[in-house]
C-alpha cells in the first residue's frame, strides 16, 4: 500500500545546524551548502536518533511487570498510575493511539527517519565532495553504518524477527530511505513485493518490500560502511560509529541473521582472541557496585574512556520517571527480577553480583543505574532544561554473548563456555561469583548443562520455537543449555537496554502478562503483535499497518482503555518535554538494594 504526505520528517535538517537560521522561511534551493569536508563531518554529529526506543520494547517483554494486579493471597492491588497511557496500551500489546509523547511509536519513528535523512544529506554531499577529489572514506563509512543502524532499528520495533530469506519475504519490512526527500508528495510501499521508489534524477530514493528486503539493504550498507570506517577525524570517538562499534553491529546483525562464523569473526575483532585483552576491555563492576550514589553509578556506566563502551548516543526520554513511585505501575519487579538480578546462575547464587538494583520503594521494584538520566539546564538560574538519556548502543560484554551464542552453534562448547566465564568473571563485585583457586570463575560445560536442564523450569530455560520460526534451524539436546546460557546471560546483561524484546523474538519465546484484574495475555510464536504497530499518524496517511491477528488471546482489558485517535489531533514529538529540574524525583530517595535486604 502507498503512503504520500510528510510522515517521515526527511528534511534536510542540516541547514538549521550550519546557517543558523529557519529553513523553514526560505525555499529548499537557498538552504546551507555542505560543501567542505569539515561541514560534512559536523553534519553527521546529528546523524543518531535522539529517540529511545527501549523503553517500548522493555515495556512490551517480560523484564516489567503490572505492580496493580492483585496480590493472590489478599485479593489486594495497588493503584499505581503509569508515567503515560501509552504505557497501558504497550503493556497490553495494543495499538498506541494515546500519546505521539517521548518514547511513544511517533516519536521513534520520526527520530529513527530524522537520522536517516541526516546521514543521507551527507552521503549526497559526499559525493559531490568525491567528484571534486576529496577523500571523503571515513565519513562515507561513518553515513552509510549510520543508515544502516537506524533502519535496523526501526526494523526490530515495526516488524517481526527475521526467520529465513524464504519466510522473511513474507513479513512486512520498512521503507528504507536511500536519499533526501525531493519530491512534493513522495509515496512510500512495504509489503512481500519488491518496490523502488526514484528520486527527480531518476536514482534509487527508497526501497519497499519485505523484512528480506530490509535485511538486505542494511547488510548492504552495513557491509560497504564497514571497508571505509575510521576513527581518525573524531574528537569523542565513542559518540560515532568507530571502527569497533562498526564491527560489534555487524555482529549483533549477523546473530539476528543466524550466520554464525560472520558473528565470531567480526566480535573477535572488537574482542581479540586472548582472554587477558579480552577481560580488560570488560565493564569494570566493581567500580560501578562501589558507587555511593546513583548519578556516580550512572556517570561510571556512560564513561567515554570505558574501553566496554564502544558508541553511545544521547537521547530525550522520559524512561526514567517511570522508575519512581509516583509513576511505577509498571516496573522491574517480581518474577522479572527472580530470573535475572535477583534470581540465581549457573556460577553465582542469590543476588546477581554485577551491578545492583536501586530503588525508591521495594514493593513497587527498581531499576539498574544505567537507566537513570542527565539533566540539561538550558537556564541554570530557574532551573529549567531537558531530561536526556546515555545510550550504550553497543559494548564489549554484550559483543562477548554474541560470540558465545554463535559458538555454540558452531559446536564449539568449550569456547562458548570459555566466553561465558570471562562475561561472568567481569562482574565477580567482591568474589562474589563462584570461584576457582586461581581466582577465576567456576564455569564449565558440565555446570552449564546441569543447571539449564528441563528441571530448570521455563523461566531459566524456556521453550524454544526456533524450528517453528524455520524448520532447518536445529538445535541439538547438547547445544541447547548453551543457548539457554546465552538467553539468561543476554537478559542480565542488556536490562533497561530492549535488547531482550528482540530475543523473545527472533526464538519465538511465548510470554504473558498480567494487567490489572484482566486474564492473562500471551503472547505466543507467531503473534503478530509481536511486530509493534506502526504510529496511527503513518496509518493514516497511507502506511500499511501491521497485520493483528492475535492468535494468543484476544482481551479487550477494562484497564487498558484509551482514547480512540483522532487524525485532526497534532502532537509534537519532536519537541522534547521542557521542564523544571525541581520536578524531578529525588535521587536521595534511591536506595541501593544489597543481597541480604531482599
Amino acid at each position: 500500500m502507498k503512503m504520500k504526505k510528510n510522515i517521515f520528517i526527511i528534511v534536510a535538517l542540516v541547514a538549521v545546524a550550519l546557517a543558523g537560521c529557519d529553513f523553514l522561511d526560505h525555499e529548499p534551493d537557498m538552504r546551507a551548502e555542505i560543501n567542505t569536508k569539515e561541514k560534512v563531518q559536523l553534519l553527521l554529529v546529528s546523524a543518531y536518533t535522539s529517540a529511545n526506543s527501549a523503553p517500548i520494547c522493555e515495556y512490551s517483554s517480560d523484564n516489567v511487570i503490572d505492580n496493580n494486579v492483585p496480590d493472590p493471597k489478599t485479593g489486594q492491588a495497588n493503584a499505581v498510575n503509569p508515567l503515560d497511557e501509552m504505557y497501558n496500551e504497550i503493556f497490553a500489546w495494543k495499538p498506541v493511539k494515546s500519546s505521539g509523547s517521548q518514547d511513544s511509536p511517533k516519536y521513534i519513528w520520526d527520530g529513527h527517519y530524522t537520522a536517516i535523512a541526516v546521514a543521507n544529506q551527507a552521503l549526497e554531499a559526499i559525493k559531490k565532495l568525491e567528484a571534486q577529489g576529496f577523500k571523503m572514506d571515513a565519513e562515507k563509512g561513518e553515513a552509510l553504518l549510520s543508515r544502516a543502524y537506524h533502519h535496523f532499528l526501526l526494523a526490530g520495533v515495526f516488524c517481526q524477527a527475521w526467520k529465513s530469506e524464504e519466510a522473511s519475504k513474507q513479513d512486512l519490512g520498512i521503507t528504507y530511505m536511500m536519499k533526501p526527500e525531493t519530491m512534493v508528495a513522495p509515496e512510500y510501499w512495504r509489503g512481500p513485493s519488491l518496490k523502488v521508489g526514484l528520486d527527480l534524477n531518476n536514482d534509487t530514493a527508497w526501497i519497499g518490500g519485505s523484512l528480506y528486503d530490509t535485511y538486505m539493504a542494511i547488510q548492504k550498507d552495513l557491509e560497504a560502511g564497514l571497508k571505509l570506517v575510521s576513527d581518525e577525524y573524531y574528537t569523542v570517538p565513542r559518540y560515532h560509529f568507530n571502527i569497533k562499534a562498526a564491527h560489534a553491529f555487524a555482529a549483533r546483525f549477523y546473530l539476528y541473521k543466524r550466520e554464525w562464523a560472520k558473528v565470531v569473526e567480526h566480535a573477535d575483532y572488537v574482542l581479540t582472541t586472548t582472554d587477558e585483552s579480552t577481560l580488560a576491555m570488560l565493564y569494570d563492576a566493581q567500580t560501578g557496585r562501589d558507587a555511593s550514589n546513583i548519578e556516580l553509578a550512572f556517570k561510571h556506566y556512560i564513561d567515554v574512556q570505558a574501553p566496554s563502551n564502544l558508541l553511545m548516543h544521547t537521547s530525550y526520554s522520559s524512561s526514567a520517571y517511570a522508575h519512581f513511585p509516583d509513576y511505577g505501575r509498571y516496573q522491574y519487579n517480581g518474577e522479572a527480577q527472580d530470573f535475572t538480578t535477583y534470581g540465581s546462575g549457573p556460577c553465582w547464587g542469590g543476588q546477581f553480583p554485577g551491578f545492583g538494583t536501586w530503588s525508591a520503594d521495594q514493593k513497587l521494584g527498581g531499576f539498574c543505574a544505567k537507566d537513570y538520566y542527565d539533566f540539561e539546564y538550558t537556564d541554570k538560574v530557574a532551573g529549567y532544561g531537558y531530561i536526556r538519556m546515555v545510550t550504550r548502543a553497543f559494548t564489549t560484554n554484550e559483543t562477548l554473548l554474541c560470540r558465545a551464542e554463535a559458538k555454540t552453534y558452531l559446536n564449539d562448547l568449550a569456547g562458548a563456555t570459555n566466553d561465558f566465564r570471562l562475561w561472568a568473571q567481569s562482574y565477580n563485585v567482591s568474589g562474589r561469583m563462584n570461584m576457582n583457586a586461581d581466582s577465576t570463575v567456576k564455569l564449565t560445560p558440565e555446570i552449564i548443562t546441569k543447571f539449564y536442564s528441563e528441571k530448570a523450569g521455563t523461566k531459566f530455560a524456556p521453550a524454544l520455537h526456533n524450528q517453528d520460526m524455520d524448520p532447518t534451524w536445529v538445535i541439538s539436546a547438547e547445544q541447547m543449555p548453551f543457548v539457554h546460557c546465552a538467553i539468561h546471560f543476554r537478559r542480565i546483561e542488556t536490562l533497561h537496554d530492549g535488547l531482550r524484546w528482540q530475543d523473545i523474538k527472533r526464538y519465538g519465546i511465548e510470554i504473558e502478562h498480567v494487567q490489572g484484574k484482566d486474564p492473562a495475555r500471551k503472547l505466543v510464536w507467531n503473534d503478530d503483535r509481536r511486530a509493534i504497530q506502526l504510529p496511527q499518524e503513518v496509518i493514516v496517511a497511507g502506511m500499511t499497518a501491521n497485520p493483528r491477528e492475535v492468535m494468543g488471546d484476544n482481551l479487550d482489558g477494562s484497564m487498558t482503555t484509551s482514547p480512540s485517535f483522532n487524525p485532526n489531533d497534532v502532537y509534537t514529538p519532536s519537541t522534547p518535554t521542557y521542564t523544571s529540574a525541581a520536578s524531578l524525583p529525588n535521587s536521595s530517595d534511591l536506595k541501593l538494594v544489597e543481597e541480604d535486604e531482599e
